[in-house]
Parts: structure tokens; sequence; C-alpha cells
């Protein structure tokens, strides 16, 4: 509902690798009191996975890690009738919501009130994520990256950081799924994607990611041959080859990815190479403030 449904408890270092590194600040919405040990849990999943995942696995001495406890009045997330959620409408510190903008799964959170805890728990923060105590799966990533408890919960995060920290853009063919009947996102025409990972230019010369590409890959390498429905051929080449992959950006035709997968199109896939460089340019400079990249103690755990 609102900051009234519930408290701050307080903040947790999970990861201190000193001044001037990148943080994430982690907090949760819908846990009450007695579940924030849950939510303890949770966070540290959620960085143990973040620091699992390439190419954060190189920079682990680069990233803090902080978790602000925040105890709300009820347990889960608003869950609207309207696409066909069970209507409860539970008393939560962030008003974390599905079916934002209409999708079921698009889980928001009121977003000042985060940036106001953040800004006075965590002043020095780089990136927010919200975890919401509720099962069912959902996520998004807009000024804050939120995520659920559903399965896979910790990959669903680690998507939605790409959007928040890193700008990235999805890779997926539509917005609302391939089965939604949903129109308008056939083929796409307007200007070049401002993302580094999808671009509606087929010129190899002036390719964005050129030179990621080996030669003899074909450019386009895979072209959507039906522009009002989704495109499921295999791939041609071999995976982690860097190409021009049709279907992007919510949109059948017209838009391109770099690989075939990525993280940012399927869960549970690595990030592409554009991601990685992407990834790795906005954190490096929170490494070379203190030399060292990549961490000299790469076992290092969390808490």
């Amino acid at each position: 509902m609102s900051s009234s449904d519930g408290r701050i408890v307080g903040t947790t270092t999970l990861i201190d690798n000193g001044t001037g590194r990148f943080n994430v600040v982690v907090l949760g919405d819908g846990y009450q009191d007695a579940e924030l040990a849950t939510f303890a849990t949770d966070a540290q999943g959620f960085c143990q996975s973040l620091l699992a995942t390439p190419p954060f696995d190189q920079m682990r001495g680069c990233i803090n890690f902080y978790r602000i406890d925040v105890a709300s009045t009820d347990s889960g997330a608003d869950d609207p009738a309207a696409c066909g959620g069970t209507g409860a409408t539970p008393a939560t510190y962030f008003d974390a919501t599905f079916c934002s903008n209409g999708i079921q799964r698009l889980l928001t959170v009121d977003v000042p009130t985060v940036r106001s805890v953040a800004n006075a728990q965590v002043p020095a923060w780089n990136m927010l994520v919200v975890i919401v105590n509720d099962t069912q799966y959902g996520g998004s990533g807009g000024a804050v990256a939120v995520f659920s408890r559903a399965a896979g919960a910790a990959e669903i995060g680690i998507h939605e950081m790409g959007h928040t920290a890193f700008g990235l853009a999805d890779e997926y063919q539509t917005y609302a799924g391939c089965g939604s009947g949903e129109a308008g996102h056939d083929s796409y025409t307007g200007t070049e994607p401002a993302q580094v990972n999808v671009t509606a230019n087929t010129d190899p010369a002036t390719l964005k990611w050129s030179s990621r590409v080996t030669s003899g890959t074909p450019i386009p390498t895979t072209v959507n041959a039906n522009c009002s429905q989704c495109d499921f051929q295999a791939s041609p080449v071999a995976a982690g080859t860097v190409g021009l992959f049709g279907g992007a950006f919510y949109f059948h035709c017209g838009a391109y990815r770099p690989e075939y997968d990525c993280k940012m199109r399927t869960l549970g896939q690595p990030f592409c190479a554009v991601c990685r460089d992407r990834i790795t340019a906005v954190i490096q400079p929170y490494c070379r403030l203190v030399g060292d990249f990549p961490d000299p103690d790469p076992n290092r755990t969390v808490g």
C-alpha cells in the first residue's frame, strides 16, 4: 500500500571491498518481521549467484553488497484481478504489484520510496535491487531492478539488473509473449536503438558490435521468414558465435541481437559477449580505483 505499511529495520553489509566500489543494495518487500530471516537468505543467494555469473566472477573485488531489512505489515504483493490474479492487496512497504502495464509478470514497486530508503541507509549506492516475497513469477528492470521469489529467482534478478545497471535491452521477440496474440510487434521500423545489444542495422561495416564478428559469419545470421509470428529456427552457427540474429527488442523482424541466445533473451543462459563487454565497461572503473581487476581472491564467499 505505502511506506506506512511497515518499518525500516536496518542495514547489513554483506561484502565490503572498501570505498569507491560499485555498491549493490538489496531491499525486500512483502516480508513480515518473522520472515526477515528468509529475506536474508534470499539476498545472500542473489549475491552469490551474481558473483558466480561471468563477467561478475572476474570483478568480485570491485563490488560491495548491502542488505536493507524492511518489515512489511503483510506478506506478498498485489495481484490484480485485471490480469487474472487473485485480487489480493497486501499492505507492503514498497507497494509491490504484479500486472503493471497490463502484463501479469511485470512486477514493480514504488521507486521513489525505494530510493528514499536507500539514500538514507546507503547513500553511495550504484544499483538497487528489490526482492519481493511472492513465489509467483515476475520482475522488472526500470530505475530499480525487481524480482519475485519464483523458481530461478536469482536468474530473474540478474536479468533485470542487466536493464537497470547496464542499460541492456530485452532480446526476445515479443512484449507479452509469443502466444499472447499481441499486435504491433511484427516488424521494427524505428531508429537505431541506443542499447548496445540490439540493432536495426544490417551493414557489416557499421554494425555496432562488428569487432566481435569473425570472418565468414553470415550477416544477417538468421532471418525470420514470417514476420507475423515468432521465429523458432535453430541456430545455424555454434553457440557463442557473434553475428546478427533476427528477432529482438520485442519485434519478430527488423531488430537483431548479437548471439542466438543470451541471458537478456533466456534465463539460465550466459550473457552474450556484447553484454559482457558492456557490464565490464561499467564496473571496471570501480576496480581500477584500487587496481584489483581481476579479484585476487576469487573464492570469497558472501556473508
